[in-house]
């Protein structure tokens, strides 16, 4: 079975740069290989095609060196391989995210999401991936300074389980795998009026899967968006789950507020 890659789009920017070496901490963690991207396409089909084209490719295949480079002094078995392509941001990012373990984009979290997830580019990314998505916050940092990613060895992993009942799959074996990758506890948080032991009945058998991971449950009543965040103030991972082509309130506000990475994961 061939193992499909982590993949992280790159602009040039802080965020693109924070969003490419946690990717690679992931890809390491994970023994894959890191995708680096970059889409190139021009902005308008009114612009001069030849002389720009050219140059925004050389520009692509530029920052995705320097990109590498940057990783490589950090990671040097670092199995790391690089894309320019001619698509635009959106349509590259989509297209790659078919055929890729995870998809890694920066953001710079409080302020208006910038880079590849600038404006109404962000919700359709995270809306329509073929895979999880992993939106990494960077503080404004310069590609060798605060570059954002996990907030320590010791955090946890907080997930966000809506349904008790009928719990996603795909949501919480993505959860437990993070977890159990990062050798920290997960946290599973379900806002609503259940009790916590719903919870670890709700996850007992991914529990029983993952006997190496220790599960915390907990059930707070509350709306779940300032619950969620409470919870992951602290986390290594936020992850969360969210319906087809369609990024609800609960994703909309972790991407802007939460200080930690959130993964975004397609409901199955």
């Amino acid at each position: 079975m061939t193992l499909l890659p982590v993949t992280a789009g790159v602009d040039g920017s802080a965020e693109g740069s924070a969003a490419a070496h946690w990717a690679a901490e992931e890809a390491i963690r994970r023994g894959l290989r890191l995708r680096l991207v970059h889409g190139w396409g021009l902005a308008s089909p009114l612009e001069p095609v030849v002389d720009r084209a050219s140059d925004e490719q050389r520009r692509a295949q530029r920052l995705l060196r320097e990109a590498q480079e940057a990783l490589l002094e950090r990671h040097p078995r670092l199995n790391v391989s690089l894309e320019a392509l001619a698509d635009g941001p959106r349509t590259a990012l989509l297209d790659v995210s078919h055929d890729s373990e995870l998809l890694v984009l920066g953001s710079r979290g409080l302020s208006p999401l910038a880079g590849f997830l600038l404006g109404s580019v962000s919700g359709h990314i995270v809306g329509n991936t073929g895979c999880p998505v992993v939106v990494v916050r960077s503080s404004g940092g310069t590609a060798n300074g605060d570059l954002g990613g996990d907030t320590g060895g010791d955090a946890e992993v907080v997930v966000g389980l809506k349904h008790l009942d009928q719990p996603d799959e795909a949501l919480l074996e993505f959860a437990f795998t993070a977890a159990a990758g990062r050798r920290v506890p997960l946290r599973v948080v379900h806002a609503g009026e259940e009790h916590d032991t719903a919870v670890g009945a709700a996850v007992a058998r991914w529990r029983a899967a993952h006997p190496q991971v220790v599960v915390v449950e907990t059930a707070v009543a509350g709306s779940a968006s300032p619950v969620l965040l409470a919870a992951a103030a602290d986390a290594a991972l936020v992850v969360v789950g969210r319906g087809r082509s369609r990024v609800g309130p609960v994703v909309h506000g972790l991407l802007h507020h939460a200080h930690s990475p959130v993964a975004v994961v397609p409901h199955t």
